[in-house]
């Protein structure tokens, strides 16, 4: 075997320098004068129903109904605009369209004043006018995009004073012709209700000059009547009366409906029980991982392995059983000492201490939890890892993340820790065909884990994925155990056979720790190492192979399995922060063979950790980066791997295409090249390979602060020479530090800085 590399790689740093771009229609796409006429009537529609309503905003919410799956480039840019202001600035939403999986459009909310709707309707007037006259009645590709040729027709027939006759800028005018050539309709918001059978439930509302207790006051809400309690600056708690008064008055002001999960439960599940006395060392120096959980006993074998707090407040308290005990013990347990348990999942990594904090009984309120998730997090600063095993039944929604979730993301997003999450049970009765996870396993910047059964093959109460349609969760699977043949944890009165996502996710929060705290990776480095270590080069080959159930597949058990690489393959590491539009490196010495050319197949995997914003619906992630890893081509640019066309000039990727072919603003990036013959790639004019990561924004243009990154990359020598020291003498001829990974000399290290110095 051969151990993986870390390579501190030298990044450069460049600027966006695109040019200027034409404002054309895109192919296939035409407006007529019917379609002038058509949305013309939708936003005079929308003007008729808030005239019909009382006046309780300054200006009007609205939706524009897209016709496709629109990129932010190419959202409208003059329809709607206010003077002096972008576009961008008064997006409040983004939800997807009633449509069945793969057919999905964008719908997105703007917050727009009256006097601008009716500057668009004035403006749309002349657009008509426009094509009527220059035109002939129709804008198509044809006879309205402009080219580059100086001999073009187009360019011959519409001169800049064929648009400045009609009272508008040839630019507005061309621009508004785009717009209406992307947009569908527009119409009023309006959410149709998740049909929770929950008392209780979560209201989020648009982003408008309303704070939550003036819209209450302005739609006189009697607290005496009806009860609520308020969250963040735009969500209430409220009861389903309470609810329908709010969606009878104000229905285009409500974003998003969730039940309060009253009902957020741990697995439901039987349990063989069987005792015995068990012994266990004293600890030391181990890792801490934290754990969320209903309540830890204390009476257990492994207590002093568990640092042990009861978050309950006295009334959650009263209601205690011993019953409420078994669930956090029993994840704990595998934490602390599951590979005693089972010793088939013996992973290497030695045993754990546990920071346990029992944040329920049996079941919590969503406000409850994420109250307590916040002040456990922001207590605990040491803790890297944190296992959170607990979960819903009921289904996330396809348009938000749901309200714990997105507390999960926007922890990780500011602190440097990651969550695990398990991939929450189907715990019917009876079930027909898989139901999507339960929150908040539809957290983005965590590690969702899924249950396998021992030969491989997903669980009988695995829930899917994908989220916000798009969104490959579960990340990946482990050995949850299944009703015919479980795993071993230990409850209070003695170890059980359990099965459930729950106690799958503990033994990866095992790793995690090992990867963060042990071998001093970043949280970034070893997500990525988890993730590629489960796609191995099989996923690219079958894609789509469960994907909704296994994610990226089954992570390893051995963590040396994770930690080194066959004797044909070199895998190395890389680190780096996105603080440019392009952070670059165009100089990896990958070895070559006697025929001068590269004798490999690659794959990478990236992860990182972005903010996130829940008021912008299915657009939640803020900050996308692009992977691209390849040769360099003759022309500069790089011979990317998993043929990433994105961001070059001369070519067009439409945003469906995006998300599909790239994973466009997921925040986990696998790329990678399987050649069918085992043929060497040839290497253009003696160039080397390169890596860039490209930054986007999704509402500014500005470069926020700078994102962490974390690579893994592997190469495989078609003909299984061993190439490594040549890729090692390689990088140090060009002044590279390259560590080889060695767990042994690491385990040393990490022992010895945690011995207690005693000064004399």
């Amino acid at each position: 075997m051969n151990p993986i590399l870390q390579v501190k790689l030298r990044f450069d740093k460049e600027k966006n320098t695109s040019g200027f771009s034409r404002t054309n229609l895109r192919a296939n796409m035409d407006v007529s004068l019917e379609k002038i006429d058509q949305l013309s009537e939708s936003l005079r529609a929308v003007l008729r129903y808030y005239r019909s309503e009382p006046q309780i905003l300054n200006n009007i919410l609205i939706d524009v109904c897209y016709n496709d799956i629109i990129a932010k480039s190419n959202r409208i840019k003059e329809l709607l605009r206010p003077v002096g202001i972008d576009i961008n600035d008064i997006v409040v939403g983004a939800r997807f369209s009633d449509a069945p999986d793969g057919e999905e459009n964008h719908i997105i909310t703007y917050y727009v004043d009256v006097e601008t709707i009716n500057k668009t309707l004035d403006e749309l007037v002349v657009v008509k006018c426009f094509i009527e006259g220059e035109l002939g009645g129709k804008a198509t590709t044809t006879n309205f995009n402009e080219t580059d040729k100086k001999d073009d027709a187009v360019r011959r027939n519409l001169k800049k004073e064929n648009y400045e006759k009609y009272g508008l800028s040839k630019s507005k005018i061309r621009k508004m012709i785009v717009d209406c050539s992307v947009v569908e309709n527009f119409s009023t918001p309006r959410i149709i209700d998740d049909n929770s059978k929950n008392d209780t439930l979560l209201i989020t509302f648009y982003k408008t000059e309303l704070t939550l207790s003036s819209l209450l006051e302005k739609l006189e809400v009697d607290d005496t009547k009806y009860r609520y309690s308020f969250y963040g600056e735009d969500t209430l708690a409220v009861t389903r009366e309470l609810f329908e008064y709010l969606n009878d008055k104000v229905p285009y002001l409500i974003s998003m409906i969730s039940s309060d999960l009253a009902q957020v439960t741990c697995d439901s599940i039987d349990k063989e029980i069987s005792s015995g006395i068990i012994e266990i060392p004293e600890p030391s120096s181990e890792p801490i991982i934290g754990v969320i959980d209903t309540l830890f006993d204390e009476n257990v074998y492994f207590s002093n392995w568990v640092e042990n707090t009861d978050y309950l407040d006295d009334i959650e308290r009263m209601t205690v059983s011993d019953v409420d005990k078994e669930h956090g013990t029993e994840v704990t347990s595998i934490i602390v000492d599951g590979p005693r348990m089972n010793p088939w999942l013996d992973d290497g990594c030695g045993r754990f201490r546990v920071r346990h904090f029992g944040v329920c009984a049996n079941k919590i309120s969503t406000i409850k939890l994420v109250r307590k998730l916040k002040d456990i997090v922001n207590k605990n600063p040491d803790i890297h890892v944190w296992n959170l095993s607990l979960g819903t039944d009921d289904e996330v929604s396809k348009n938000f993340i749901s309200f714990d979730a997105a507390v999960l993301d926007e922890l990780q997003a500011k602190k440097n820790i990651v969550f695990v999450v398990s991939g929450t049970n189907d715990n019917r009765s009876e079930r027909i065909g898989n139901i999507r996870v339960g929150s908040p396993a539809d957290s983005l910047n965590s590690i969702v884990v899924n249950s396998i059964k021992r030969d491989g093959n997903p669980a009988s109460y695995s829930r899917k994925g994908t989220v916000l349609s798009f969104f490959n969760k579960p990340d990946i699977v482990y050995y949850g155990g299944e009703y015919n043949d479980r795993i071993t944890a230990y409850a209070p009165h003695g170890e059980e056979q359990v099965y459930g996502t729950s106690f799958a996710a503990p033994w990866i929060s095992r790793k995690m720790c090992f990867l963060i705290d042990v071998m001093g990776f970043s949280r970034e480095v070893a997500k990525a190492l988890i993730i590629d270590s489960a796609a191995g080069w099989e996923y690219k080959t079958c894609t789509a192979k469960n994907k909704e159930l296994l994610g990226y597949g089954v992570v390893p058990i051995n963590i040396e399995k994770i930690l080194s690489t066959d004797n044909d393959e070199i895998k190395f590491l890389i680190y780096g922060t996105s603080e440019s539009y392009k952070t670059t490196n165009y100089g990896i010495p990958i070895p070559k063979d006697r025929d001068d050319k590269y004798p490999f197949v690659a794959r990478a995997t990236m992860c990182y950790f972005p903010e996130c914003s829940r008021a912008q619906g299915i657009d939640y992630t803020k900050r996308e980066l692009s992977l691209k890893f390849g040769r360099i081509k003759s022309d500069g640019k790089i011979d990317d791997i998993n043929e990433n066309v994105q961001d070059e000039e001369s070519s067009y990727v439409d945003e469906r295409q995006s998300r599909k072919d790239f994973r466009k603003w997921e925040n986990t990036k696998f790329v990678a090249r399987i050649l069918k013959q085992n043929r060497a790639l040839k290497s253009y004019e003696d160039r080397l390979w390169g890596i860039t990561v490209t930054s986007k924004e999704r509402l500014d243009t500005q470069m926020r602060n700078g994102l962490n990154f974390g690579v893994v990359i592997t190469l495989k020598e078609i003909k299984g020479v061993n190439r490594i020291e040549d890729f090692i003498q390689a990088c140090k001829l060009r002044g590279w530090i390259v560590s080889e990974i060695n767990i042994k000399n690491q385990i040393e290290i990490y022992n010895s800085n945690q011995e207690e110095i005693i000064f004399e």
